[in-house]
């Protein structure tokens, strides 16, 4: 077994979320039951359970071949619920179906050059279970929601990519 090298997070650079990722809303096409000559079929997120990606059945939706490739989750991506009760609020799983799914009702987050995805992926859940996540949030009735802007506004740590990849690694085997 290889010897983890440690490091210490005060040599981390400090960056707002959005500095080194990506956040977009979903289609908000209207969405419909069945079949028509001009809506094309997809499988859409019901709702995420833990870490795990629950589909719904499937909708018919217009939509053209560039908005599929614009609104389509592809491997990597980090699926944010921002929109939602208060226990939902901020829960992530990284996209690793190997289907197309269209990508609706929650925020996608990519991740760019500086960060690999699974360490964003754990410190966006750090920020939710310190509860970053929450103290940014407004309430609506029940619905607590974030928007795009307050959440690329959130501090992270970001080590280099070789650190980042030493912690994940750690991380797993725990």
């Amino acid at each position: 077994m290889k010897s983890i090298k440690y490091f210490d997070f005060e040599d981390c650079e400090e960056a707002e979320l959005g500095a080194v990722a990506t956040i977009t809303t979903g289609c908000q096409y209207a969405q419909f039951e069945w079949p028509d000559e001009n809506l094309q079929p997809f499988t859409l997120i019901e709702k995420l359970v833990g870490d795990s990606i629950i589909l719904g059945e499937q909708k018919y939706m217009r939509v053209s071949e560039r908005e599929k490739k614009k609104f389509g989750f592809l491997h990597g991506d980090i699926i944010f619920t921002h929109n939602s009760s208060s226990s939902q609020l901020g829960n992530c799983v990284l996209y690793d179906l190997p289907h197309f799914v269209l990508h609706t009702k929650y925020l996608r987050i990519v991740a760019n050059e500086r960060v690999n995805s699974h360490f964003l992926l754990l410190m966006l859940t750090q920020l939710r279970l310190e509860g970053n996540i929450h103290r940014i949030a407004k309430q609506k009735g029940s619905v607590y929601y974030v928007s795009i802007e307050d959440l690329k506004r959130l501090k992270i740590l970001v080590p280099t990519i070789e650190h980042q990849k030493q912690l994940l690694d750690f991380h797993i085997r725990a």
